[in-house]
Protein backbone atom coordinates (compact mmCIF):
# COMPACT_ATOMS: atom_id res chain seq x y z
CA UNK A 1 0.00 0.00 0.00
CA UNK A 2 3.30 2.26 0.81
CA UNK A 3 4.19 2.45 -2.61
CA UNK A 4 0.82 2.98 -4.71
CA UNK A 5 -1.15 5.32 -2.38
CA UNK A 6 1.27 8.51 -2.85
CA UNK A 7 1.39 7.16 -6.42
CA UNK A 8 -2.28 7.36 -6.60
CA UNK A 9 -3.23 10.24 -4.88
CA UNK A 10 -0.86 12.44 -6.89
CA UNK A 11 -2.02 11.25 -9.89
CA UNK A 12 -5.83 11.97 -8.57
CA UNK A 13 -5.03 15.56 -7.63
CA UNK A 14 -6.53 14.60 -4.00
CA UNK A 15 -4.69 16.94 -1.79
CA UNK A 16 -6.01 19.95 -3.98
CA UNK A 17 -9.52 18.68 -4.29
CA UNK A 18 -9.61 17.84 -0.21
CA UNK A 19 -8.24 21.45 0.22
CA UNK A 20 -11.08 23.06 -1.69
CA UNK A 21 -13.85 20.93 0.08
CA UNK A 22 -12.34 22.07 3.10
CA UNK A 23 -11.65 25.61 1.97
CA UNK A 24 -15.57 25.79 0.78
CA UNK A 25 -17.09 24.34 4.36
CA UNK A 26 -15.16 26.96 6.38
CA UNK A 27 -15.80 29.79 3.96
CA UNK A 28 -19.48 29.07 4.10
CA UNK A 29 -19.35 28.17 8.11
CA UNK A 30 -16.98 31.67 8.80
CA UNK A 31 -20.17 33.68 6.74
CA UNK A 32 -22.75 31.82 8.35
CA UNK A 33 -21.27 32.64 12.07
CA UNK A 34 -20.81 36.35 11.28
CA UNK A 35 -24.29 36.71 9.79
CA UNK A 36 -26.03 35.36 13.03
CA UNK A 37 -25.41 33.96 16.49
CA UNK A 38 -27.42 31.21 15.90
CA UNK A 39 -25.02 28.09 15.14
CA UNK A 40 -28.03 26.00 13.10
CA UNK A 41 -28.19 26.59 9.45
CA UNK A 42 -30.82 26.71 7.37
CA UNK A 43 -31.39 22.76 5.70
CA UNK A 44 -31.00 25.17 2.33
CA UNK A 45 -27.71 26.38 3.05
CA UNK A 46 -26.73 23.26 4.58
CA UNK A 47 -27.97 21.19 1.38
CA UNK A 48 -25.38 23.93 -0.91
CA UNK A 49 -22.68 23.85 1.43
CA UNK A 50 -22.44 19.79 1.36
CA UNK A 51 -22.58 20.04 -2.46
CA UNK A 52 -20.19 22.57 -2.35
CA UNK A 53 -17.77 20.30 -0.83
CA UNK A 54 -18.54 17.46 -2.81
CA UNK A 55 -17.69 18.97 -5.70
CA UNK A 56 -14.11 18.91 -6.15
CA UNK A 57 -13.98 14.73 -6.29
CA UNK A 58 -15.59 14.89 -9.44
CA UNK A 59 -12.41 15.99 -11.43
CA UNK A 60 -10.19 13.43 -9.04
CA UNK A 61 -11.76 10.66 -11.00
CA UNK A 62 -9.61 10.01 -13.71
CA UNK A 63 -5.66 10.75 -14.00
CA UNK A 64 -3.65 12.52 -15.99
CA UNK A 65 -2.19 9.97 -17.88
CA UNK A 66 -4.15 7.98 -19.61
CA UNK A 67 -1.28 5.28 -21.12
CA UNK A 68 0.40 5.06 -17.93
CA UNK A 69 -3.04 3.80 -16.05
CA UNK A 70 -3.82 1.79 -19.13
CA UNK A 71 -0.21 -0.55 -18.65
CA UNK A 72 -1.07 -0.42 -14.17
CA UNK A 73 -1.68 -4.26 -13.06
CA UNK A 74 -3.87 -2.89 -10.16
CA UNK A 75 -7.23 -4.14 -9.38
CA UNK A 76 -9.12 -0.60 -10.13
CA UNK A 77 -12.81 -1.86 -8.61
CA UNK A 78 -11.80 -1.54 -5.09
CA UNK A 79 -9.70 2.04 -5.79
CA UNK A 80 -12.57 3.61 -7.07
CA UNK A 81 -14.91 2.31 -4.80
CA UNK A 82 -12.14 3.18 -2.25
CA UNK A 83 -11.34 6.60 -3.77
CA UNK A 84 -15.84 7.73 -3.79
CA UNK A 85 -16.12 6.31 -0.55
CA UNK A 86 -12.93 7.62 1.37
CA UNK A 87 -13.71 11.25 -0.35
CA UNK A 88 -17.40 10.91 1.67
CA UNK A 89 -15.98 10.49 4.70
CA UNK A 90 -13.70 13.53 4.48
CA UNK A 91 -16.71 15.77 3.55
CA UNK A 92 -18.80 14.86 6.28
CA UNK A 93 -15.84 14.92 8.72
CA UNK A 94 -15.35 18.87 7.41
CA UNK A 95 -18.98 19.60 7.80
CA UNK A 96 -19.51 18.31 11.20
CA UNK A 97 -16.53 19.69 12.29
CA UNK A 98 -17.28 23.15 11.65
CA UNK A 99 -19.45 23.70 14.55
CA UNK A 100 -16.11 24.90 15.81
CA UNK A 101 -16.23 28.00 13.59
CA UNK A 102 -19.72 28.25 14.76
CA UNK A 103 -22.05 26.65 12.19
CA UNK A 104 -24.33 23.32 12.34
CA UNK A 105 -24.96 22.25 9.17
CA UNK A 106 -27.57 19.29 10.73
CA UNK A 107 -27.03 16.13 12.34
CA UNK A 108 -24.55 13.80 11.42
CA UNK A 109 -27.34 11.42 9.68
CA UNK A 110 -28.36 13.93 7.49
CA UNK A 111 -24.96 14.73 6.55
CA UNK A 112 -24.09 11.10 5.92
CA UNK A 113 -27.13 10.73 3.79
CA UNK A 114 -26.67 14.14 1.68
CA UNK A 115 -23.08 13.25 1.58
CA UNK A 116 -23.32 9.75 0.54
CA UNK A 117 -26.29 10.57 -2.15
CA UNK A 118 -23.83 13.36 -3.84
CA UNK A 119 -21.01 11.17 -3.93
CA UNK A 120 -23.26 8.77 -5.52
CA UNK A 121 -24.27 11.17 -8.12
CA UNK A 122 -20.86 12.23 -8.85
CA UNK A 123 -19.75 8.71 -9.99
CA UNK A 124 -22.81 8.09 -11.88
CA UNK A 125 -21.49 11.78 -13.42
CA UNK A 126 -18.18 10.26 -13.64
CA UNK A 127 -19.20 7.04 -15.68
CA UNK A 128 -22.00 8.53 -18.10
CA UNK A 129 -20.14 12.02 -18.72
CA UNK A 130 -16.87 11.89 -17.96
CA UNK A 131 -15.13 13.28 -15.01
CA UNK A 132 -14.73 16.73 -16.02
CA UNK A 133 -18.57 17.17 -16.18
CA UNK A 134 -18.93 14.58 -13.30
CA UNK A 135 -19.47 17.99 -10.53
CA UNK A 136 -22.34 19.54 -12.71
CA UNK A 137 -25.62 17.49 -12.14
CA UNK A 138 -25.18 17.19 -8.66
CA UNK A 139 -24.19 20.39 -8.00
CA UNK A 140 -27.75 21.64 -9.71
CA UNK A 141 -29.29 19.38 -8.13
CA UNK A 142 -28.40 20.57 -4.79
CA UNK A 143 -29.01 24.03 -5.85
CA UNK A 144 -32.69 23.38 -6.76
CA UNK A 145 -33.24 21.58 -3.28
CA UNK A 146 -31.83 24.87 -1.13
CA UNK A 147 -34.27 26.95 -2.92
CA UNK A 148 -37.12 24.80 -2.74
CA UNK A 149 -35.57 23.26 0.81
CA UNK A 150 -38.74 22.21 2.74
CA UNK A 151 -39.33 18.94 4.21
CA UNK A 152 -42.90 16.48 3.59
CA UNK A 153 -45.43 16.82 0.86
CA UNK A 154 -46.08 13.62 -1.83
CA UNK A 155 -43.77 11.08 -1.73
CA UNK A 156 -42.20 12.08 -5.05
CA UNK A 157 -41.49 15.46 -3.90
CA UNK A 158 -39.88 14.03 -0.89
CA UNK A 159 -37.35 11.83 -3.37
CA UNK A 160 -36.71 14.86 -5.58
CA UNK A 161 -36.06 17.06 -2.75
CA UNK A 162 -34.42 14.56 -0.64
CA UNK A 163 -31.37 16.30 0.72
CA UNK A 164 -33.47 18.29 2.28
CA UNK A 165 -35.56 16.41 4.09
CA UNK A 166 -35.96 15.35 8.14
CA UNK A 167 -33.79 13.08 10.01
CA UNK A 168 -35.37 9.96 9.88
CA UNK A 169 -37.06 9.88 6.53
CA UNK A 170 -37.09 6.70 4.62
CA UNK A 171 -38.02 8.33 1.09
CA UNK A 172 -35.09 10.57 1.53
CA UNK A 173 -32.66 7.39 2.82
CA UNK A 174 -33.39 5.30 0.21
CA UNK A 175 -32.86 8.04 -2.24
CA UNK A 176 -29.68 8.88 -1.28
CA UNK A 177 -28.81 4.95 -0.91
CA UNK A 178 -29.91 4.28 -4.38
CA UNK A 179 -27.47 6.89 -5.63
CA UNK A 180 -24.68 5.65 -3.44
CA UNK A 181 -24.45 2.13 -4.35
CA UNK A 182 -25.30 3.04 -8.34
CA UNK A 183 -22.69 5.61 -8.42
CA UNK A 184 -19.87 3.37 -6.69
CA UNK A 185 -20.85 -0.02 -8.70
CA UNK A 186 -21.05 2.68 -11.97
CA UNK A 187 -17.43 3.98 -11.46
CA UNK A 188 -16.04 1.11 -10.40
CA UNK A 189 -17.33 -0.98 -13.17
CA UNK A 190 -16.73 1.55 -16.39
CA UNK A 191 -14.47 4.46 -15.26
CA UNK A 192 -10.78 3.75 -15.45
CA UNK A 193 -8.01 3.77 -17.79
CA UNK A 194 -10.13 3.09 -21.24
CA UNK A 195 -12.92 5.87 -20.19
CA UNK A 196 -9.54 8.48 -19.38
CA UNK A 197 -7.81 7.32 -22.58
CA UNK A 198 -10.98 8.36 -24.43
CA UNK A 199 -11.49 11.81 -22.63
CA UNK A 200 -7.80 12.45 -23.36
CA UNK A 201 -8.50 11.73 -27.09
CA UNK A 202 -11.68 14.22 -27.18
CA UNK A 203 -9.47 16.77 -25.87
CA UNK A 204 -6.74 16.38 -28.52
Amino acid sequence: MTRWLPLYVRSRRLPAALAGSAIAVAVMAVAWAGFTDRPEVPAGLAVLTTALAVAPLGPTLAGNDPALERTAAWQWAPRRAGHLLGYGVVVVGLLAAARVLGADFGPLDVLARNTAGLIGLVGLGAALAGARAAWQAPTAWAAMASFMAAPGGPEWRQAALWMAQEPGNRIAAVTATTFLLGGVVAYAARVGPQVAAAEAALEQ
